[in-house]
């Protein structure tokens, strides 16, 4: 399984099969988000790019847990 963060484009990345997309910033609060999505199913959403990763991780760690 590839867990290597691939970058797509300025707002979009590739994580262990997962599509995490850096959202616009909020214009009050001034934090970026990362929503997680597979498959086109949104799963998510974190503050960081790295909360996101760790969001997947956590994810794919129960789909194996599960099987």
């Amino acid at each position: 399984m590839m867990s290597q963060l691939i970058q797509l484009s300025r707002h979009s990345y590739i994580y262990r099969g997962f599509t995490i997309q850096k959202c616009p910033r909020n214009a009050i609060t001034m934090k970026t988000a990362y929503s997680v999505l597979n498959n086109g199913l949104y799963l998510g959403r974190d503050f960081a790019l790295s909360e996101a990763m760790q969001t997947i991780d956590r994810l794919t760690r129960g789909e194996r847990d599960e099987s």
